[in-house]
């Protein structure tokens, strides 16, 4: 198990309210990397916004491991990137950046 400290961007005015948006979790790290953003992205709320398509980024440890495209305030695709080196302690961060 692993402490994994979760933020987001704020995406507007309104939003500032409780910035950063600061969430903790205690999950596997047996995990694979996938399933445990998704397991992070499933108790942990994205901001909607008016556009159809909005894009977060993912950094874990700061580093960018996935991109990740809402449609419809309903959909989500996971683009994860490639070659990347990424290593899990007993606390990590994880950063959710608004990209639109």
């Amino acid at each position: 198990m692993a402490n994994f400290e979760v933020t987001r961007d704020s995406v507007c005015m309104g939003d500032d309210a409780d910035a950063p948006h600061h969430a903790e979790f205690s999950l596997e790290t047996t995990l694979p990397l996938k399933e445990l953003i998704i397991t992070i992205l499933d108790n942990y709320r994205l901001a909607s916004v008016a556009s159809p398509i909005v894009h977060w980024v993912c950094k874990i440890n700061n580093v960018h491991v996935a991109t990740i495209t809402v449609t419809d305030r309903s959909y989500r695709q996971i683009d994860f990137e490639e070659d990347f080196i990424i290593e899990l302690s007993s606390m990590n961060q994880v950063h959710f950046k608004y990209a639109c």
